[in-house]
């Protein structure tokens, strides 16, 4: 069971819901009362109690809506998460799209993971003493609200604007949240995509030197455990297995180099979160289809945060 050919169905979706992001930028309201209150409780037990959530469905394939009100200034936000039927995924077999061809006659439409493409910007490369000053996710089951994205205040000056674009005016405003206040968010926003009993398998480019380090210490200065069944895999290394048509190895595997070389259009400014989670979601797609990767063979190429040297110096 390749990527691509169960990812397929849900690809033409990119295009349509750039838009249809779950941005968390007015989540100020009264996120600290929940975080408080998150760390006083395990965080695999229980929920915050200031936001609704249905619990999942035990029973497979069935479609569950998530509600999560928000209130900003007396007024209540909503946003909904759905899980699709099987049956609709079924439906979805027999659509094509990106150009890739293959037969969906066998392929069976259950997943063996929740995958989560997810890119983070940040206040320079020490994972140490520099911060997250934004993040975005991306669930590829697609649906309403499969992307979460936010900036955060990193609490300390930002030097590095030249790279992303992202500067101390953008992020010091009291509607800006902090770390520690969009973790129960997030960690709701997953619990939202993710299936019944299936791990979640976060994907990054150079996640494992770079995104998921960073990630890991900011739970860390939180005093926040990382969910155990948080799985993540790093497409740096696996893209370069990719050779050109000589038989040569690439001369570059970064990610603006994959966009090119796949001709995926830039639809936004590159090295910014949702632009690279976007990119990356269609590069992961012909990356696995080109190297006829399985989603199980994902899955054993995979690492959790606890596998990382706590110690190892930033590179």
């Amino acid at each position: 069971m390749s990527l691509s050919s169960i990812c397929c169905a849900k690809f033409h979706l990119l295009r349509n819901s750039i838009g249809d992001t779950c941005s968390v930028r007015w989540l100020k309201y009264h996120s600290r009362l929940i975080y408080e209150t998150f760390l006083s409780i395990r965080i695999h037990q229980s929920r915050p109690p200031s936001t609704t959530v249905l619990a999942r469905s035990t029973r497979k394939g069935s479609k569950q809506s998530f509600s999560n009100g928000r209130h900003l200034h007396s007024k209540s936000v909503e946003s909904s998460i759905e899980v699709f039927k099987q049956s609709e995924l079924e439906q979805l077999k027999s659509l094509h799209c990106y150009n890739v061809e293959e037969e969906f006659s066998e392929v069976k439409t259950e997943w063996p993971a929740t995958i989560l493409v997810f890119d983070i910007e940040t206040t320079g490369f020490s994972r140490r003493d520099d911060r997250i000053i934004e993040f975005a996710v991306r669930d590829l089951m697609g649906g309403k609200n499969s992307t979460f994205q936010t900036l955060i205040n990193p609490e300390k000056d930002v030097k590095n604007t030249y790279v992303h674009g992202i500067n101390n005016s953008m992020l010091c405003r009291p509607d800006v949240p902090r770390f520690g206040e969009i973790i129960p968010i997030l960690l709701q926003y997953v619990w939202s995509r993710q299936m019944d009993g299936k791990p979640v398998l976060w994907v990054a480019h150079n996640g494992r030197s770079f995104d998921v380090p960073f990630l890991m210490f900011e739970f860390r200065r939180c005093k926040v455990e990382m969910p155990g069944d948080w799985l993540f895999v790093d497409t740096l290394p696996i893209a370069k297995q990719l050779v050109d048509s000589n038989g040569s190895k690439l001369s570059s595997v970064s990610l603006k180099f994959l966009r090119e070389r796949y001709k995926i259009p830039l639809t936004g400014s590159a090295h910014r979160a949702m632009q690279d989670v976007t990119t990356l979601s269609y590069v992961l797609q012909k990356l696995t289809f080109e190297l006829k990767l399985t989603v199980p063979q994902l899955l054993e190429k995979s690492f959790r945060a606890s596998d990382l040297p706590a110690n190892r110096p930033a590179k």
